[in-house]
């Protein structure tokens, strides 16, 4: 079916629409038709066509390869930590015979452990990039930890008399302590709760497309396979980086404007946001974040973090103090190894203990989310892909999805890189990062029509705004329709957007689920051919550039920019016809590199054909590849995407 046959098939509004239409393709001839490729959709409605991508397509392929786990260490343990269910306290003790083998080179000579207690600075400016670290205590064979020691690192030397002649091991221990107060003399008993107040556990893996997921992590996706998991395909990511996508998820607030205005770099404007954590907490539940890469956490990159401890275990501070005070190792980009432990796997024991020490008492809510295999790398998956899915089995095993409503997600697709700047699907897959919620058996028999929504709802369009009003509604389970909501629970950035459980509109524009033009997937691209054309966008857009360098004063640190290259500019396909003078207005997404540093950028701008004049917002722009060593002369995240900084 051809371009003209497509048109006529949309048109809707009379004969004279369609007359217009068609007149347009004709002013517009150097143009491949989408139709000619037989898309098929992961979401497909009249106002919303969202075209599947091959995660296995030649242009990816070619290079892509995978990449091979490295231990931190091979060593035993030389400390370890064991929970003690009678006293329900932490024990570390000392294992002498690995002691042996590894003083084997060092003759005559003793152990002597120390540990040493690692806290949040309260007193800090800003008590997130610190920590406090007590005076070394002697560590003795066996050490019963005090229920008010939430994290420790401990040295173990061989000795010759006082001398001290080799390190063997230094680690860090984290404990998730129980300081309930229990009433009943069998804290182990069931909990009466356990459906009515099912724990809510959210397990993310940043920068991760659910194509990239296909294709990296192939035991993980085998796993998210299994009955009472739930795919959602047309899941569209809201914001640019991690924080506004997670933001939505949280507080039902991206916070753009926020990060526009340069708010969450004053100290105290990230604790007055609402939280849903805070919900959870008030209802009963313990509630934990854990994040590894401190240097890039979500609420600290370029930020101040958080004042106050948000939730009641919170693993910031341990992980700031393991990065300064153990031997570290980068892999991927980043901190990779912390000391002889992967960072990765200090966030997902912490998950594990944090499950297991609650599971008979109360309800848990918790995000634990990792930076390190995946942010810098999108090849880096593939290395995680046997841990995660271990953990997964672990905690599988330990019976934690029988009693939990579990999300696997990720905020973003790889936002720069090969991907972005050689991949065809490279635009999709920054928009469409991987979304699965898990519902056990209890729930699946005692709602079905929640379920039956879940099924139908994988392929609809949806937004994190989503996500935080399915988080609202595991609160209050027996709430049937939206409209029984409270409107204090409403997403404040999207009043529409609606709970999961419940069957999302069929006919959902990108504006109904809080998705912004720039981001939106709904629209089919078709590339423009016309040199002539393509040439005259880019220089308008390289012209809109310098000219906002000049409107946020910024000509005395940033450098002008000259077109050096197109790459390629699509144009994208209007779903719906609501008028003839939406025609005068094409939307392009225009990749180009320009002078100086061979910059890529990506941009969507709109082109009113009739004025021959453009539209587009500077800010917006998306930069494709690292730009980490030509933006050091600002630290305004937005700023460094496009500032290309003038040497001195």
């Amino acid at each position: 079916m051809g371009r003209k046959s497509n048109v006529l098939l949309l048109c809707s509004f009379g004969f004279i629409l369609c007359i217009a239409k068609l007149a347009l393709h004709s002013h517009y001839p150097n143009i491949e038709s989408f139709s000619k490729k037989n898309l098929q959709y992961y979401v497909d409605s009249p106002s919303c066509k969202m075209p599947k991508s091959n995660p296995f397509s030649a242009d990816i392929m070619k290079v892509f390869k995978k990449k091979h786990f490295k231990e931190c260490s091979t060593d035993n343990d030389l400390v370890l930590s064991e929970f003690d269910p009678e006293l329900r306290q932490y024990r570390l003790y000392i294992d002498d015979g690995i002691f042996e083998k590894l003083s084997k080179k060092v003759p005559n000579a003793t152990l002597r452990c120390q540990y040493q207690v690692i806290g949040r600075n309260k007193s800090a400016s800003y008590p997130d990039k610190d920590f406090t670290l007590s005076d070394p205590r002697p560590l003795n064979q066996s050490f019963l930890v005090p229920k008010d020691i939430d994290f420790l690192s401990t040295q173990c030397y061989a000795v010759n008399g006082k001398k001290e002649i080799k390190l063997l091991q230094e680690d860090g221990f984290l404990f998730v302590q129980d300081r309930l107060s229990h009433n009943t003399k069998n804290p182990e008993g069931d909990r009466p709760d356990e459906e009515s107040k099912p724990n809510v556990i959210i397990l993310g893996i940043d920068s991760t497309s659910r194509l990239n997921l296909r294709r990296s992590m192939p035991k993980l996706h085998e796993f998210l396979q299994r009955p009472g998991w739930f795919e959602m395909q047309g899941f569209n990511k809201v914001g640019e980086n991690t924080i506004p996508n997670l933001l939505a998820m949280l507080t039902g607030n991206a916070e753009e404007k926020a990060m526009a205005q340069s708010r969450f770099s004053h100290g105290g404007f990230i604790d007055k946001l609402k939280y849903i954590w805070q919900r959870f907490k008030n209802y009963g539940y313990q509630t934990a974040f854990g994040e590894d890469c401190g240097k890039i956490n979500t609420f600290n990159y370029n930020k101040p973090g958080f004042k106050k401890q948000p939730v009641d275990y919170y693993l910031r501070n341990f992980i700031v103090a393991l990065e300064t005070i153990l031997k570290t190792r980068r892999e991927f980009g980043n901190v990779f190894c912390l000391g002889r432990k992967l960072g990765f796997k200090y966030i997902f024991d912490f998950a594990r203990q944090f499950m297991q020490r609650f599971e008979k008492v109360a309800p848990v809510f918790g995000i634990f989310w990792s930076n390190s295999f995946t942010h810098e790398d999108f090849l880096g998956a593939t290395a995680l892909d046997k841990v995660f899915w271990e953990y997964l089995l672990v905690y599988d095993a330990l019976g934690f999805f029988n009693r939990s409503i579990v999300f696997v997600l990720s905020d973003h697709g790889y936002r720069y890189g090969v991907t972005r700047q050689n991949a065809k699907s490279g635009y999709l897959e920054e928009r469409l990062p991987m979304m699965f919620i898990y519902v056990p058996p209890w729930f699946r028999k005692r709602y079905p029509q929640y379920v039956e929504n879940l099924r139908t709802n994988q392929n609809r369009l949806s937004s994190g705004f989503d996500v935080h009003m399915t988080l609202h509604h595991l609160l209050q389970l027996n709430v049937t329709s939206m409209s029984k909501f409270s409107p204090n629970l409403r997403a404040s950035q999207c009043r529409g957007c609606q709970s999961l459980f419940f069957e999302l509109p069929h006919n959902r524009k990108c504006s109904q689920a809080g998705i912004r033009d720039k981001w939106c997937s709904c629209e089919p691209i078709e590339t423009v051919t016309n040199k002539k054309h393509i040439t005259k966008v880019a220089l308008e857009v390289v012209r809109h550039m310098n000219q906002h360098l000049e409107d946020r004063n910024l000509t005395e640190i940033c450098e002008n920019y000259t077109l050096k290259k197109v790459v390629h500019m699509d144009r994208k396909i209007p779903v719906t016809d609501e008028s003839v003078e939406d025609d005068e207005l094409h939307t392009y997404v225009i990749s180009f590199y320009t002078r100086p540093t061979l910059a890529h950028f990506e941009a969507t701008v709109q082109w009113n054909t009739h004025k021959k004049s453009l539209i587009m917002k500077v800010d917006e722009i998306s930069r494709l590849e690292s730009y980490k060593k030509h933006s050091k002369c600002t630290n305004d995240p937005v700023i460094k995407k496009y500032c290309i900084c003038i040497p001195f």
